[in-house]
């Protein structure tokens, strides 16, 4: 999947307009829907975190909620 420059998602998570549907069962689980546009994200996992990709909106990075 190719993903745009786009902003969008990771202006909205930082800056509280939007966030991430949590499961109650799994709360340190990776984000799968956007919550901009409600379409499946490319999630990617790797030791240090998570990389979720919107195909509209952009790219989220775990490491950008530790700040």
């Amino acid at each position: 999947m190719k993903v745009p420059h786009s902003t969008a998602l990771a202006d909205a998570i930082l800056s509280g307009a939007a966030t991430f549907a949590v499961c109650q069962d799994r709360p340190n689980d990776a984000p799968r829907i956007c919550p901009l546009c409600g379409r499946r994200m490319v999630v990617k996992i790797n030791p240090l975190g998570w990389e979720a990709a919107c195909s509209r909106h952009g790219l989220f990075r775990s490491q950008w909620l530790e700040r």
